[in-house]
């Protein structure tokens, strides 16, 4: 017993049911309770009975119908004097309720226990079933050198951390069985608990488990990091892709539904799937606990062509992410980007060459010049490199601000190039305005790329777009920034005058703020 077997062959669930009695089978789990699939421990020939199954993270809590249905109550019937002793765990506080069945000669190797679950629950071992307690060795300790031996005489109750080191060895002829029981404390906030039925179908993967009678009931995507263009989208994304639960698309900027998008389709239909083609949605379909989004930061500025098209291709409630950050800093980060000479020939294409042989302060003032002949920015003077206070208060949030909104983006803002609007994208109230015109509120979350570089910013920021996403807690293990260089500075002149131009827009983004999202900025649902 001292080598680890080749694990066998799990049973499969499709055959025909020979004994309705045998509660060990797959085939009858799956018919009259409901099967699930534990991985690692079928593909070594562990045999189980489950009664309560919980997902990796504590959202919802299966009660099987072996446990209880009326009708298929001598299961819980027999467990139930095990529960009576331990005393102290309510019957709601468990989540997880397992008969475990070690064949003999079979060896569980040295592993510890992984999931979200693992980190908020007590695992306690009953042995029911042991013939033989001096051939079975089940060692638990912090580290594999320093596991101990632990008693498996029937009845002897003891609890283990999960998260530490473990193994098992049944060096005996027969089955050895545990009852195997995992608890959550009264402080843990009560999962949601689901009576299943019997022959009800589980669609799992490593992290989720869902009904198949759910299957398709999310759409995708679930969400769009809207830009800002050089304030953070890409080590949000790479934040949020970290999740167990967030499947990457196929690309982060999809661009699908600008420089992607397909006109020469005739119908929604064909224009939808194509949009879908950039994510696996029809293997996340069977998975509504998993979602995906994308990633493509010139759709905050480009709301003229990019909203139409995604009420045409994504019907259902997208939530939107918005990432800001002081847009002097963001302009000058843009134009180094665009400029560089370094990456691969698809990422220098789509830079564009307009900007490769002139400076900073020549496009900066070039995108003025532009807002200023489309009547955008009648406030600003050119030759002095002001603003006019009054004029700026007047024309702001009016008819013909937005009649000069749209001029603007028909004209300046051009398809496969990023060589454009360095100073508009810094412009974030203008940008949100038709965003929060043709979609809720509810649906924004506004973040600053500067509250990321904080000490813990990175986890505090993802925690808030997990809540904007319905998702449940999840620690980054990633936090280094994405996508940043290294770049020279820009000259006074051309920081001090864009700083006097994007200070009244800063306070109107900071009223939009409070007005919309709260006192605090802050989004609805975060």
């Amino acid at each position: 017993c001292g080598t680890t077997p080749t694990p066998p062959r799990t049973t499969s669930t499709s055959r025909s049911v020979p004994s309705r009695t045998n509660l060990w089978d797959d085939a009858n789990a799956a018919q009259n309770n409901v099967h699930v699939t534990r991985p690692s421990h079928d593909a070594w020939g562990i045999k189980k009975i489950a009664l309560i199954f919980c997902d990796d993270f504590l959202r919802d809590v299966y009660e099987m119908p072996w446990y209880h249905s009326k009708s298929s109550s001598a299961m819980r019937e027999a467990v139930e004097p095990i529960l009576e002793a331990l005393g102290n765990v309510p019957r709601e506080r468990i989540v997880r309720l397992i008969l475990a069945s070690l064949p003999p000669g079979i060896t569980i190797p040295v592993h510890h226990d992984t999931g979200e679950w693992v980190r908020h629950t007590h695992r306690v071992h009953v042995p029911v079933i042991v013939t033989d307690p001096s051939r079975v060795l089940f060692r638990c300790g912090p580290r594999e050198d320093s596991m101990m031996r632990v008693e498996c005489n029937p009845g002897h109750v003891f609890e283990l951390n999960n998260q530490g080191k473990h193994a098992v060895s049944n060096c005996s002829d027969e089955h050895r069985v545990h009852l195997i029981l995992d608890y959550v404390d009264e402080s843990f906030p009560s999962p949601r608990r689901v009576k299943l039925e019997r022959g009800e179908r589980l669609l799992q993967t490593r992290r989720s488990i869902d009904r198949a009678r759910d299957e398709g009931s999310r759409p995708c995507p679930s969400y769009l990091i809207l830009g800002a263009q050089k304030a953070g989208t890409t080590s949000l994304y790479e934040y949020l892709t970290q999740h167990p639960l967030v499947v990457r698309a196929k690309r982060r900027e999809t661009h699908n539904l600008d420089w992607r998008w397909d006109s020469t389709l005739k119908t929604s239909r064909q224009r939808r799937d194509h949009c879908l083609k950039f994510f696996h949605a029809s293997e996340l379909r069977p998975h509504p606990s998993c979602l995906t989004g994308e990633s493509t930061p010139s759709y905050l500025l480009d709301s003229r062509r990019v909203i139409p098209r995604l009420k045409e291709a994504y019907p259902h409630p997208v939530q939107f992410i918005v990432m800001m950050r002081d847009p002097v800093r963001r302009a000058h980060s843009h134009y180094a980007m665009v400029t560089s000479l370094d990456g691969n020939p698809e990422q220098t294409k789509t830079r564009g060459t307009e900007w490769l042989n002139r400076t900073f302060e020549e496009v900066v003032y070039d995108d003025l010049s532009n807002m200023k002949r489309d009547g955008l920015i009648p406030y600003w003077d050119e030759e002095t490199r002001t603003v006019d206070a009054e004029e700026f208060d007047a024309f702001a949030g009016s008819k013909e601000e937005d009649d000069a909104w749209d001029r603007y983006l028909s004209r300046r803002v051009p398809l496969r190039t990023g060589s454009h609007c360095p100073v508009t994208r810094g412009m974030y109230e203008l940008q949100l305005r038709p965003w929060l015109k043709s979609f809720p509120r509810e649906r924004f979350l506004l973040l600053r790329m500067e509250d990321m570089k904080t000490n813990g910013g990175v986890q505090r920021t993802a925690d808030r777009a997990f809540r904007h996403l319905g998702l449940p807690p999840y620690e980054v293990r990633d936090d280094s920034a994405k996508n940043s260089r290294d770049y020279e500075s820009m000259g006074d002149d051309v920081r001090d005058a864009l700083r006097r131009f994007y200070e009244p827009h800063n306070r109107r983004l900071a009223r939009m703020a409070a007005d919309v999202f709260g006192a605090n900025g802050e989004e609805g649902r975060g």
